[in-house]
């Protein structure tokens, strides 16, 4: 049902071409024929047959403009006309000679004329016209051409010419007529293999559904006719242990299967589907809320239906999410996101069949629109860097900064807070952009001042194959040393995929960054890290100075780091009494609200002081 509302934009361009061509000839015959009712004007006078005749000429040719610019029946308009034109030319031609007045400018007109067939006509009805313009040239030759031209018909063989005029206006239809029927046949594969590549372009390679971008085709469509519509979206239940037990072909099949029952319920409109076990359904909605909801329970029961395997029967479970244009959204995207949101419902409740529902899904819609939010503050340098310093821990002096980022002026309530908005670029694949934007601030700020930069970085990151690339190229473009960066990753960093993020970070430190271990201590440190980590510096956790007991924890802490000749920072040190305290346990650097605050990166703060 879905398919009346794709259009075919290739059939359509070759269609319009056609109408083109036509609107053009049609034009053009129109000046033609104006300028032959003059000449003939000034030739034999103005007369009533002649206006008679110019206007039966210009209004099928004027049909034929206007049917080709509307669309209108084009195609039988034009054949008829062309028809009507045709006979029309020789049956005038035939009468005028008849009555005694042939006319010089006639025989050639329709001699050249009829080519103009070619560029509007079909092949097979090129043949046909040139058998009968065979037979025209020929008579109108053989009977009238010596008294239209006045040559003597003693010294020039009427009938040979009349022959030979025949022939060559026929055999040039005909090799005309060839060369449409093979145009009509490169445009036949062209286009079929424009419509191959348009379907494909459109379709879900597995199970012959629509993709994502032709079902948002259709409901575009749909939403421009204000025809009343309910988006479904569909996930699968624990598909991919299905997959795991009964293997990659089962679970195609599974796919296959879930398609073929989508595409053929009855309230199916458009179905598609978006990728792994995902699946949308559009349904136009003339229905009561009970009877909506019925219809879209009776889908949910098909897709759980058991499905036959070779050997096995395996029963798949769906959490289906469903919103009405009626009340549930003012625009695509409100709609898409409210029936994405009732399917997510759906999965945390354990599956069925949710509608979506403003006061439970409150809170699922700001979440994402938050995510909005912050993609628009990326794209638009609402997310801002901030610095805050670390010093040494014997004469105070800013040694370094430490890039962190801050969401100042976000038009909410109140400014979210780094881990609010972090864990929402991370969800989002954000966190290399997030980083890169604040360095590109950072960087021209700190380039001629003395002091290093040190990064945190997640394992996301660090498993990104261009990371290492992408610092290096940023670090260049600014020409900042790589020297001067430390990459600052935490335990639960290092602990995932251990083995290749050792081999990240010996690449990294091979280029010249610092490799720092960040809040040691606050959770179950272990030692092991300190050995097998490419380790340059380790940052205390502030929890060390909690309490005596852990003070103590502390010092042996600096002291171990001391002993493998590692540099020791020691992280919030929010008094006086505490920066004494730890200095004298022999940390190398401090950092914390006693020494500054992250401050907004701004040109000339007095506030950011580094070390010379």
């Amino acid at each position: 049902m879905a398919d009346i509302f794709i259009r075919n934009n290739s059939v359509r361009s070759v269609s319009d071409r056609a109408q083109r061509i036509a609107f053009w000839v049609s034009t053009g015959g129109i000046g033609l024929d104006a300028l032959m009712f003059t000449l003939y004007a000034l030739n034999d006078g103005l007369t009533l047959y002649l206006t008679m005749n110019a206007l039966f000429y210009t209004i099928p040719l004027a049909f034929i403009g206007w049917s080709s610019y509307r669309n209108w029946h084009f195609q039988a308009v034009l054949d008829w006309s062309i028809a009507a034109i045709y006979f029309y030319m020789w049956m005038t031609t035939f009468v005028d000679a008849y009555m005694g007045h042939p006319s010089v400018l006639s025989y050639p007109i329709l001699l050249f004329m009829p080519f103009f067939l070619i560029l509007v006509t079909s092949s097979r009805s090129l043949v046909l016209y040139a058998i009968m313009q065979a037979v025209f040239v020929f008579s109108y030759g053989e009977y009238y051409l010596a008294e239209a031209f006045g040559f003597n018909p003693d010294y020039v063989d009427a009938n040979m010419l009349a022959i030979l005029l025949a022939t060559l206006s026929s055999l040039t239809l005909l090799v005309l007529a060839l060369v449409a029927y093979s145009r009509q046949k490169t445009d036949g594969r062209l286009l079929s293999l424009v419509q191959e590549t348009e379907r494909l372009a459109a379709q879900d390679p597995l199970t012959n559904l629509k993709n994502r971008r032709a079902f948002m085709e259709d409901v575009e469509t749909f939403w421009a006719s204000k025809t009343p519509f309910a988006v479904i979206f569909i996930d699968l239940d624990r598909f991919k242990p299905l997959n795991d037990e009964f293997g990659h072909a089962a679970g195609d099949h599974v796919l296959r299967t879930i398609a073929q029952r989508l595409q053929e319920a009855p309230e199916t409109v458009s179905a598609a589907r978006f990728g792994g076990d995902e699946f949308a359904v559009l349904i136009k909605d003339q229905f009561s809320e009970l009877h909506l909801r019925a219809r879209v329970e009776a889908l949910h029961s098909r897709i759980v239906s058991q499905i036959d395997l070779s050997a096995n029967v395996v029963a798949v479970q769906a959490s289906v999410g469903y919103a009405r244009t009626i009340s549930d959204g003012f625009s695509v995207s409100e709609l898409l996101h409210a029936a994405d949101t009732a399917m997510l419902r759906s999965k945390a409740d354990g599956g069925g069949v949710a509608k979506f529902d403003p006061q439970l899904d409150a809170s699922r819609l700001a979440a994402s629109a938050v995510e909005e939010l912050f993609r628009h503050a990326l794209n638009t340098g609402g997310i801002r860097p901030a610095l805050q310093p670390i010093v040494d821990a014997r004469t105070q002096l800013v040694l370094g900064y430490e890039l962190l980022s801050r969401w100042p002026n976000s038009g909410m309530a109140s400014d979210p807070t780094p881990p609010e908005f972090i864990p929402v670029a991370e969800k989002l694949g954000l966190l290399n952009e997030l980083l890169w934007s604040t360095m590109h601030t950072a960087l021209p700020f700190l380039r001629e001042r003395h002091g290093f930069l040190a990064i945190n970085v997640s394992p996301a990151q660090l498993a990104s194959s261009s990371f290492l690339g992408d610092l290096k190229a940023i670090t260049a473009q600014y020409d900042f040393e790589l020297n001067r960066i430390e990459i600052e990753i935490t335990e639960h960093v290092a602990f995932r995929n251990l083995v290749e993020n050792v081999r990240v970070l010996e690449e990294a430190r091979a280029m010249g960054c610092r490799i720092v271990l960040d809040d040691f201590g606050s959770g179950y440190s272990s030692l092991s890290l300190l050995e097998e980590l490419p380790l340059d510096k380790i940052k205390l956790d502030k929890s060390l100075q909690a309490t005596p007991n852990k003070r103590g924890v502390l010092e042996a802490t600096i002291q171990l780091a001391t002993g493998l000749r590692f540099d020791c920072c020691v992280e919030g040190i929010e008094t006086q009494e505490a920066a004494i305290s730890v200095a004298a346990q022999g940390c190398d650097q401090m950092q914390g609200y006693w020494f500054g605050h992250p401050e907004l990166i701004v040109l000339d703060n007095p506030e950011l002081k580094v070390a010379s």
